[in-house]
Formats: structure tokens, C-alpha cells, sequence
């Protein structure tokens, strides 16, 4: 089929609009998820093979991109925040906790894995 076909034009809206109602359910379980690994599972969709040519849909995939960029950012802040609260060897207990945690921040997260230990790096400085 041709791309001026208007029934093909019609699948395509179809699936796009399908394809943003997922980016939407998609954005709404990063917003509520309580640990890095969830964040960094959901941030990964995949533009279907029909859309990969539209704008549109690569819009969609970098909105649930930015989202869980934004999610990862705040539960980075809440670790380091509770880092600075804690006192002694239990600070070394969260550290190594962190770090762990923060190896899961891969892919499309990869880099805030160096925003994070900067984050931590300054906090350990102020005190």
C-alpha cells in the first residue's frame, strides 16, 4: 500500500493514538514507582515498527523518557537526603546501598548514575 493511501493514513492515526495511550499508562506507573530498578524497567518502550517514521511517536517516547528522568532525579534527592540524616556506620550501610542501587540506572538513565555520585560527593563534603 502507498502512503497516500487514505486507509493506510487511518491504521497509522490508529496506532498512534494507541501508541500514546500506552506512553500515557506508562508515564503514570514511572510517576508512582517507589525504587530506581521499576523506574529503569519502564522507561524502556519501544516505538512499534509501523510508527517508526512518525514524529509524533518519537514525542511520545521522549516524554516517557523525560518522566522518568524527573522520577529518578527526585528518588536520587530522597536517598541523598536520608544519607545526610543518617549518623556513623549506618552511613556506610546507605552508601553501599546506594551504589547498588544507582547500578541500575542504564540506558536511556545511564547518565545520572554520574549526577548521582556527584550529588552524594557534595553531601558528604557539607558535613
Amino acid at each position: 500500500m502507498a502512503r497516500a493511501d487514505p486507509a493506510e493514513q487511518a491504521m497509522i492515526r490508529l496506532e498512534l493514538r494507541r501508541f500514546a495511550s500506552r506512553c500515557d499508562m506508562q508515564e503514570g506507573l514511572i510517576r508512582r514507582a517507589d525504587s530506581l530498578r521499576e523506574v529503569a524497567r519502564l522507561v524502556n518502550i519501544s516505538v512499534p515498527y509501523k510508527l517508526s517514521n512518525e514524529m509524533d511517536a518519537r514525542e511520545y517516547q521522549r516524554r516517557v523518557g523525560l518522566t522518568a528522568e524527573e522520577r529518578a532525579r527526585e528518588l536520587i534527592g530522597e536517598q541523598v537526603a536520608e544519607f545526610c540524616r543518617a549518623e556513623g556506620d549506618f552511613r556506610d550501610k546507605l552508601r553501599a546501598k546506594m551504589r547498588d542501587e544507582w547500578s541500575n540506572l542504564t540506558g536511556p538513565l545511564g547518565h545520572l548514575r554520574n549526577w548521582a555520585n556527584n550529588r552524594l560527593l557534595a553531601a558528604e563534603q557539607v558535613e
